[in-house]
């Protein structure tokens, strides 16, 4: 019963971050698009079918950034490491209050605290990967913008 729940959810932590990935990769490469709009001094003029004379003019557009203070790629990818941070910090906690779980329930079964065991090495290192993004994130970014000359 509890290799079904393991894998059940390993198979949930796994579908979250796919779905995660997935749905940041479709913001990286599908979402940025540009519109083309027509000043608001420009004009058109010319007749309708019926041959009447007429004269548009066109009201200005503005596009606010939805997205406050996010201007550039850098800050839309560390405001999605944020995110995915704070979604994965929970799931982190829970496998390890779930590896406690384990370790009680073992009740000295060799197997299950091994069991037990896996599953709090898993989310630590779980817990390490999600912080060493971070650093890396920061690493790339000083490495980034030593190369740019002011």
């Amino acid at each position: 019963m509890s290799t079904t729940f393991n894998k059940i959810l390993a198979d949930l932590f796994t579908a979250i971050s796919i779905s995660i990935l997935l749905f940041g990769g479709y913001f990286l490469a599908i979402g940025p698009v540009v519109v083309f709009a027509r000043d608001a001094d420009d004009a058109y003029s010319g007749t309708e079918t019926g041959g009447e004379e007429y004269e548009t003019t066109f009201t200005p557009v503005t596009l606010n950034n939805p997205l406050n203070g996010i201007d550039s790629l850098e800050d839309l990818l560390v405001a999605i490491l944020n995110i995915f941070i704070v979604l994965m910090i929970p799931v982190i906690v829970f496998f390890i209050i779930y590896a406690g779980f384990k370790y009680v329930t073992a009740q000295g079964n060799s197997h299950s605290l091994e069991e037990a065991h896996r599953t709090l090495l898993y989310a630590i290192i779980g817990g390490v990967l999600i912080l060493a993004a971070v650093a890396i994130a920061d690493i790339i970014r000083n490495t980034v913008d030593a190369f740019i000359v002011p």
